[in-house]
């Protein structure tokens, strides 16, 4: 499969899964070393793959996975909402709209 061809959502699956097994793999200090152009691309495009995903389905998908730890995930809400300026205020807005599926 070659990086450069449009992947079906199988594919993306697979790629998916390569990656989480690369990253358990790896050491501390390796995930460190990731440059922060790369681990904002792989972020990036994880977020876009998220929400149109969501936006797809009839209710909404669990965005993590059991294994990841509370503040593991308030790191990165937080990170998002710094990224693009908003605040706890913003966020509760978007808590209280509705869902809205495809």
């Amino acid at each position: 499969m070659s990086l450069s061809e449009p992947h079906s959502a199988g594919e993306l699956a697979e790629l998916a899964e390569q990656l989480a097994d690369a990253a358990d793999q790896a050491h501390g200090e390796d995930v460190a070393a990731l440059p922060e152009d790369a681990l904002r691309r792989l972020v990036s495009t994880a977020a876009q793959l998220y929400a149109t995903a969501n936006a797809a389905a009839a209710e909404d998908i669990a965005p993590l996975e059991p294994g990841v730890s509370t503040t593991d995930a308030v790191v990165m809400a937080c990170a998002l909402l710094k990224a693009r300026d908003l605040n706890p205020f913003d966020l509760a807005l978007w808590f209280s709209r509705p869902r809205t599926a495809a």
